[in-house]
This record gives C-alpha cells, sequence and structure tokens, in this order.
C-alpha cells in the first residue's frame, strides 16, 4: 500500500488506471466512489484533494488489480504493474522520472532506449492530416526494418505524441531526422532515457476519435488540453490504450487513410474534415458533450 496516501497524485491515477485497463465507471463501482468523484481527481495535476477514506479505497482497489503505488528514488512518485513477481519498480511519475518500468517476467532488453515526445501539425502544409499519418505509417513501418527503432504516434485534434523505442542510438537518429521534417512543429520531449525493455514491440498509428472510445479514455485531461504537461507514465498509459483501442472497431479493420473510410464517424475535426471533404469546425470535445448529454 502507498507509503504517504495524502501524496497520491490525479497523474497516479489516471496511470494506474490505463495500467489496469478499466474505465472510469468500473473504477467507481470498484471503489464505491461516484463517476464524478473519479474524473475529479483525475483532472487533477499533482497531490489529489480526497479524505483518507476515497484515497484508501483506490489504492486498496488498484492493489487487487495488480497496480501499486510508491515512491521513486528521485523524489517523484510512481505506479507499477506487478505481474506475478514478489518485487516490483515503480513507473516514475515525478518531474524527473523519465524511465517507465513494468515488473514482468520478460528478459529485459539491453540498451533499449525509450524517447516520448509531442508535437503539432504544421498548419502552413497543405497536405491534408490523413495522407500525413499514412506516411508516418509507412516510413515507422521501413524504420523498424532497417533501424529497430518501434513505438506508436497518437494524433489527437492536430497534435501528436509518439514514443520511439530501440537501440539508444537509433533512436536519437530517428528523433534527429523526425525535429527537422516540417509537416509538423512545436516539438517537445516528455522523457529521452532508457528503458528495461520495448512497451511497444511494433510500429504503429492511432488517429481519430469515436463514441467507442469514451469508455476508456473518459474525459482524459490529455485530450481536453493538449499534451503539454504530461509525465511519462501518464503519457504511455494512454499511448497503451490507444494501441488496445486501435485494434478494436472501427479502427481494427483500417487498412488505409487514403480515403479515410471511418471519416463520416470520427469526431476529430482536425482529421475527419479533411478526409471527409467537408468545412465541419465543430470541436471533438463538443460532440462528446452532446453525444453524453441525455435527450429529452
Amino acid at each position: 500500500m502507498h507509503s504517504n496516501l495524502s501524496a497520491l497524485s490525479g497523474e497516479q491515477v489516471r496511470a494506474g488506471r490505463a495500467l489496469a485497463r478499466i474505465d472510469q465507471s468500473d473504477l467507481a463501482k470498484r471503489c464505491g466512489l461516484s463517476l464524478e468523484t473519479i474524473k475529479r481527481l483525475e483532472r487533477i495535476r499533482g497531490p489529489v484533494d480526497a479524505n483518507s477514506r476515497t484515497l484508501r479505497a483506490l489504492v486498496e482497489v488498484f492493489s487487487g488489480l495488480g497496480v501499486a503505488f510508491d515512491s521513486c528514488e528521485d523524489g517523484g512518485m510512481g505506479v507499477c504493474l506487478v505481474s506475478g513477481a514478489p518485487s516490483r519498480t515503480p513507473v516514475g511519475i515525478g518531474r524527473s522520472s523519465g524511465a517507465v518500468r513494468k515488473t514482468d517476467r520478460r528478459t529485459p532488453e539491453a540498451g533499449c532506449h525509450r524517447l516520448i515526445y509531442h508535437s503539432t501539425a504544421n498548419p502552413a502544409d497543405p497536405r491534408p492530416l490523413h495522407e500525413l499519418l499514412e506516411q508516418v505509417q509507412v516510413a515507422g513501418a521501413q524504420r523498424k526494418v532497417t533501424m529497430d527503432v518501434t513505438g506508436i504516434l497518437f494524433a489527437h485534434d492536430g497534435r501528436f505524441l509518439s514514443v520511439l523505442e530501440g537501440p539508444k542510438d537509433s533512436v536519437r537518429q530517428v528523433y534527429g531526422a523526425i525535429s527537422c521534417d516540417r509537416r509538423h512543429t512545436s516539438l517537445s520531449i516528455i522523457s529521452d532515457q532508457p528503458a528495461p525493455g520495448r512497451r511497444f514491440p511494433d510500429w504503429s498509428v492511432c488517429c481519430g476519435l469515436f463514441q467507442s472510445d469514451s469508455a476508456m479514455v473518459g474525459d482524459e485531461p490529455a485530450l481536453r488540453d493538449g499534451f503539454e504537461g504530461l509525465s511519462p507514465a501518464s503519457a504511455l498509459g494512454l499511448l497503451s490504450v490507444m494501441r488496445d483501442l486501435k485494434e478494436m472497431s472501427p479502427r481494427k479493420n483500417l487498412k488505409s487513410r487514403c480515403p479515410c473510410p471511418l471519416a463520416g464517424a470520427c469526431l476529430d475535426r482536425a482529421c475527419a474534415s479533411f478526409a471527409a471533404g467537408s468545412g465541419q469546425t465543430e470541436s471533438a470535445d463538443d460532440k462528446l458533450r452532446q453525444s453524453a448529454s441525455p435527450r429529452s
């Protein structure tokens, strides 16, 4: 159990839920709390404002799901997924915690490096976003073969969140090329650290926002406020969830984005409006709120 319940943070709650692969409603039911309480706590950056009963309920439920909280050596707070091993290594969530470690029985990959970054699509680029993402998919698959660099890129509302994993020199070389790509701007590194193994052994691109996603991502602050301020653990948690959603409907059978067959159902204005050839201006967040509102 957490050694200091008052230090439990909103980032830890979000990352813990992502590792446990449960949605906000499920977590609320398991803890005996309201859905609004879970949403409020996950919106907080830093220590959550909750009483000891609420905090204890959260920690006990997560413990039953194999998720544990702890303090990192650098003073940051951590969360880890325990898979039958008696010892655990925390996932760093503190400002200086870059390496994310998942305790399991796999043999650590020697020399594995992980770089997480976010950026913004260049508004001056005349090419539609869905075409850019198709190019990123192809280029990433080629890098996996030629440079042994894997990972995932998630595109949301004209912004990108991505992780690169592999040999350090190759990861740095790939990021160097990416940082010079004029198709996106405002690159910011979230973490650039050694890793005990790959979380993403393949390369994939996930994009769009659909009504069915709400069960898993809820009102994830990163989707509402952008990727600024994400901790390494929160970024990896979100990317892990999006990787899982990519293997589910409606994305599961997506073979090509040119033209994108999902544009009509997509709630992401930055991509879908181009792909559908419409002048859509309503934000994805507005659409989600409307679809979630009770009908009279």
